[in-house]
């Protein structure tokens, strides 16, 4: 039977115990921040088209207002294109449908942004919001 020894170690510096509490908080800390990057999906709803445009200035609004922070649009239907923008290895697909009177932009697809349950990496809802912001700025220019 093997018996321990009284060993007396040495004393841990201040310095030490430090790091050692840093290390340990971070352990707990990491998994929880990977996962605070993921969010509930944002679409866009009732987001409204400038009186008088037609359907064709409506078409192009979009599609040049998402090529400004690089999504490539594809013509689904009349009312509907499906927009795609891929960054490094991340991409995300959304649906764009509009009336007379206003569009929604809703997700559609995605690759390595984490999309689950609902929830995707939080990087697609501000590239969703920037879309947004794109597009009422066409239109606006369309509406001149």
């Amino acid at each position: 039977m093997i018996q321990a020894k009284n060993v007396a170690l040495p004393p841990i510096s201040a310095t030490s115990r430090l790091l050692l509490v840093v290390f340990l908080s971070l352990i707990a800390v990491v998994p929880a921040l990977s996962h605070a990057r993921v969010h509930p999906i944002e679409n866009v709803t009732g987001s409204t088209i400038p009186p008088g445009l037609d359907a064709a200035k409506v078409e192009k609004a979009i599609i040049l207002g998402g090529m400004q922070h690089g999504w490539l649009s594809t013509k689904v239907a009349d009312g509907h294109l499906q927009a795609t923008i891929t960054l490094r290895k991340h991409s995300a697909t959304v649906d764009t449908q509009w009336d007379q009177s206003s569009y929604l932009i809703t997700y559609k697809d995605s690759q390595n942004l984490k999309f689950k349950d609902g929830k995707i990496h939080g990087n697609y809802n501000v590239w969703v919001r920037n879309l947004n912001l794109d597009v009422q700025r066409s239109l606006a220019q369309q509406a001149l």
